[in-house]
């Protein structure tokens, strides 16, 4: 069985890396004890907007497109292979409910809709799952899904509230991370778990705020773009430098995210 994992997250622009590919494949699943995805498809929110039939801000493909065009691009069998789509519930206007049910419910409901996946195990998969959720009767589940992945498989991961709440908890470790004795001026409050967009309001500004220093630190040689044009590669970046911490790997490891991928993805062999 092989595994698609497509993930929230940027596509390689003009760099010889895949950060995006580093961060889950090479850092953060081996750390977790899981087998490495092998093929990963990063995609914008709009993807999944588009999908569900809704206006979008680009004119990016559909969810269903892109995972038409991998299974063609790299050979997928729907009956033996299997599809985790990660997605981040955050950013959203502040004061808008947000819930991961429904959006789980519009995911497996476009996957099972789509003309571009019909007649395929993955669809019949998504359309099981959706009725499952919707026979709940609005009451979203309160434990850890059980579902695991199997041939023909399709899982959602809604990472709560995004996946730089991996990073994000602890500001004075970031700052360690950045090689930095001290707080820069303007650097960041509120770290922790409450935050509902640690990238937008802590770990942009964190960045933003290292930049400015003089003489330049030690890791803009290292990664030369702000946070938000260089996501994946600050992300593997950080991730990397927290996972070297004790107490900081042990806070990843816990983190419901990560749990969820653990029980998700097979474990290394």
């Amino acid at each position: 069985m092989r595994i698609a994992l497509f993930v929230e997250g940027s596509p390689p622009a003009g760099s010889k890396t895949d950060h995006c590919k580093a961060l889950w494949n090479v850092t953060l699943l081996p750390a977790l004890g899981c087998r490495p995805a092998d093929i990963i498809v990063p995609f914008g929110k709009d993807a999944i907007a588009r999908m569900c039939g809704l206006r979008t801000s680009t004119s990016a493909p559909g969810l269903d497109t892109k995972i038409a065009a991998t299974r063609k691009e790299h050979q997928l069998d729907p009956e033996r292979d299997a599809i985790v789509v990660a997605w981040d519930i955050e950013p959203i206007d502040p004061g808008q409910r947000r819930c991961a049910w429904d959006e789980k419910r519009d995911i497996y409901r476009g996957i099972a809709s789509s003309p571009l996946l019909q007649d395929t195990a993955w669809a019949r998969d998504a359309a099981a799952r959706h009725a499952l959720l919707q026979s709940r009767k609005d009451q979203p589940p309160t434990g850890q899904s059980h579902a695991k992945l199997r041939p023909g498989a399709v899982l959602g991961l809604c990472m709560e509230p995004m996946f730089e709440a991996l990073l994000a908890r602890d500001g004075r470790a970031i700052r360690r991370a950045l090689g930095l004795a001290s707080d820069p001026p303007d650097w960041p409050t509120g770290w922790g778990t409450f935050e509902r967009d640690p990238s937008k309001r802590l770990l942009a500004r964190a960045i933003d705020s290292m930049r400015r220093l003089r003489p330049r630190p030690e890791v803009r040689r290292t990664i030369r773009e702000n946070w938000q044009n260089a996501k994946d590669e600050w992300g593997d970046y950080l991730l990397r430098k927290l996972l070297a911490d004790p107490v900081q790997s042990t806070a990843i490891r816990e983190h419901p995210i990560s749990a969820r991928l653990r029980h998700i993805m097979p474990a290394i062999q």
